[in-house]
């Protein structure tokens, strides 16, 4: 290699290795003052190398909670829905030093205490959104795990909780709408889910959904339950193969 050649090559190599040492491998110091004060306070995500790593097996023990607790709302026993609160207040403050100041953990803490609230007054509605309010924090918390999919398992979980609020009253149009959404995050979360192990579970979620939305198109109450209960199944086990990895 020549002179000039070798010059270049060190060069180029240079500039790699800066534009690596700038690319978020360790998050930039925050500036106590800028232009037009001080910045906003906000929870930062992990740095670039933690968020490939596996998430905590809490994060998808707080949706098995979230479960029971759901269960109890949604059918106004309000003893399983208080011990549900009492266990996900356990679980999340086991899972916060586990994660850190992520983003997702204050609106966490705040939707936990609103729905500590609502549950304790046996408000049915307000207790079914907090929870939801609350994974939803959870499921912010679970996108920085770039190699688990615990964002995308409770995110499923979520809409399908909402498919089971409203068809609990037999609300047929709002049941509609959420079956509609299921059936489109499921489109954008399986891929994710397909995994050697696994792959029998998944398909078994895709028919049962599509199921699902058949029968509340048809409105039969007990074939829309019946499929919420496959699904349960499934996507518990679904939960619990990622959880066990």
């Amino acid at each position: 290699m020549n002179r000039k050649k070798s010059k270049l090559f060190i060069s180029t190599l240079i500039l790699i290795l800066s534009i690596l040492s700038g690319c978020g491998l360790s998050p930039a110091r925050k500036p106590e003052i800028g232009p037009a004060g001080t910045p906003i306070e906000t929870n930062s995500n992990p740095p670039w190398v933690e968020r490939f790593s596996v998430a905590p097996t809490q994060l998808y023990d707080l949706e098995a909670i979230a479960a029971t607790t759901f269960d109890g709302i949604n059918k106004q026993n309000w003893v399983e829905a208080e011990a549900g609160v009492a266990n996900l207040r356990t679980a999340w403050q086991e899972t916060k030093p586990l994660v850190g100041a992520m983003k997702g953990v204050s609106q966490g803490d705040s939707a936990l205490t609103e729905l500590s609230a609502s549950v304790a007054v046996k408000d049915r509605t307000a207790g079914y959104e907090n929870l939801n309010k609350f994974m939803s924090s959870v499921v912010d918390v679970g996108k920085s795990y770039k190699l688990s999919p615990v964002a995308d398992i409770i995110s499923l979980s979520n809409a399908v909780r909402n498919v089971s609020f409203y068809l609990e009253t037999t609300n047929w149009p709002k049941t509609s709408t959420k079956a509609k959404e299921l059936d489109s995050a499921w489109g954008q979360i399986k891929p994710s889910l397909e995994q050697i192990g696994i792959l029998g579970e998944v398909t078994e979620t895709h028919s049962t959904i599509k199921q699902l939305r058949e029968a509340v198109d048809a409105e039969n109450a007990g074939s829309a339950a019946e499929k919420i209960g496959d699904l349960n199944e499934s996507i518990g086990r679904i939960r619990e193969h990622y959880r066990d990895e």
